[in-house]
């Protein structure tokens, strides 16, 4: 069988595209190619789910007849790209509710749910768990995105997810190996460094992939991290033969390498170079880039001293052939079991159970307030009286005082870490006793003795706060 340097790409598609000819003309044409399959970004379900089944329709009738890989960044559900798909509680957030006593059942139907979803939305592979221990409070782009602080947990949660993922006959992609809990910096916009060899990432930082391989993910995803105790040429794992050759030989993962985007500017060069890098050092997919023609014109010119194997990516894709038709998932307890979590992640510290109503101020701190409008919404719908006031701006004439509730959101985003104007704002009330609200990352407030801390944006969990606020209790 010919090999094409298309077959191991899997460029990122939009989900909106697929609503138009012009669009789904398009990811027709690198089918075509024989691309392996797309990262999906976005779309309306129905949409998603016509567009795909036609792209699959298209890869069956080549000379060369596989099924496409369709994956997505699912880490909180399908409505976390599609709309009409459910909005799963934060990693972060089902680690509270763990710890609060909620039961493995329950979190292995959540799980069957999100895989239950994006089957029936014709993905079939999720990026997720992620396998990151958040040991470094000062990480801009992991943080609510890691189920805790300590791998026992972290392997426990992260092998509950595999398991119900590959149940359903959707491959799992833990991420990001070795590890991206404890750096200081986001991948996305720099090459972040672990400053350890792997001794010392086997006793932390690889427990959680053991658990992941031990369980039989399917793919794990390799980080853009720089490794210069196991890597001193400065490549990062991702094009690392030394780090690749580690977790095939000696923790005896048989699946899938994927790259991390190969877009990001953590892989510190263009990303053709970075593709052809990746897959000489054991990679078998390559993942966004964002001229495929181009990242496949230099593949194959490039003179590899080790030509790359399809064979585990043909293997794997073929497998799918033999999944029956998804059955249409039962949305709405999809949507209650992600109630249910995100309710009992809540944790409160200190003397926050009750709130005095009168002449309360709820001072709104966020980089985005529109993805805040549930809250802020529910709360003026419901309790007039309370003053909503969103980042009062440094050229106030006064701050606002008396009785005080600090709401600040903060969620990590690729190539958005929380802005200085969050930080400066979130800094003019650091003295105060006022009460705080975290609504997602909890490290970006102070630790003050009176918090409430959520791990989430959802919906559900913005307005069920409102509703406590209103009431006067926020337990």
């Amino acid at each position: 069988m010919t090999q094409t340097p298309f077959e191991f790409l899997l460029p990122r598609m939009e989900g909106a595209d697929l609503e138009k000819e012009k669009g789904l003309s398009r990811y027709a044409a690198l089918v075509d190619k024989g691309v392996a399959g797309f990262i999906l970004f976005g779309g309306k379900l129905e949409a998603v789910k016509a567009g795909l089944t036609e792209l699959q329709r298209r890869a069956s009738t080549r000379l060369v007849s596989m099924p496409l890989i369709i994956a997505s960044d699912l880490e909180r559900g399908l409505g976390q790209q599609v709309k009409g798909g459910t909005v799963l509680p934060s990693a972060m957030a089902i680690g509270s509710a763990y710890e609060a006593g909620i039961g493995e059942d329950t979190l292995r139907r959540t799980f069957s749910c999100l895989a239950a979803q994006a089957r029936w939305a014709g993905i079939n592979m999720i990026f997720a768990p992620v396998l990151d221990i958040n040991s470094n409070p000062e990480n801009p782009i992991i943080a609510t995105r890691a189920f805790r602080e300590e791998p026992e947990t972290v392997s426990r949660l992260g092998v509950l997810m595999i398991e119900e993922i590959e149940k359903q006959g959707v491959y799992a992609c833990g991420k990001h190996y070795p590890g991206h809990g404890d750096t200081h910096e986001d991948s996305h916009s720099a090459m972040p460094v672990v400053e350890k060899d792997f001794k010392a990432l086997e006793e932390f930082e690889l427990k959680p992939f053991r658990a992941a391989i031990r369980a039989g993910v399917s793919a794990i995803m390799t980080g853009h991290l720089k490794i210069p105790l196991i890597d001193p040429s400065g490549l990062p794992a991702t094009m690392s033969k030394k780090a690749i050759g580690y977790l095939r030989e000696q923790l005896g993962f048989k699946g899938l390498v994927v790259t991390d985007a190969l877009n990001m500017a953590g892989t510190g060069m263009k990303e053709e170079q970075a593709a052809g890098l990746a897959l000489e050092a054991g990679a078998n997919i390559l993942l966004h880039p964002l001229d495929p023609d181009k990242t496949a014109g230099y593949l194959l010119s490039k003179k590899s001293k080790k030509k790359a194997d399809a064979g585990l990516l043909r293997e794997k894709r073929m497998a799918l052939l033999s999944l029956p038709a998804p059955e249409e998932p039962d949305f709405e307890s999809c949507g209650e079991l992600s109630k249910q979590i995100a309710f009992k992640a809540i944790k409160l510290e200190g003397q926050v159970r009750k709130i005095e109503t009168f002449g309360l101020s709820v001072i709104v701190l966020s980089d985005n307030p529109q993805k805040l409008l549930p809250f802020t919404k529910t709360l003026e719908e419901l309790a007039p009286g309370i003053k909503v006031i969103v980042n009062p701006g440094r050229d106030a004439k006064k701050r606002p005082e008396g009785n005080l509730l600090l709401a600040v959101h903060s969620t990590p985003e690729a190539w958005k870490p929380p802005t200085p104007a969050l930080k400066e704002n979130i800094g003019k009330y650091s003295a105060s006793d006022a009460p705080w609200l975290s609504f997602g990352n909890p490290y970006v407030i102070p630790r003050v003795k009176n918090r409430v801390l959520t791990y989430s944006d959802t919906d559900d969990i913005q307005r069920e706060m409102a509703k406590r606020i209103a009431a006067g209790r926020l337990d």
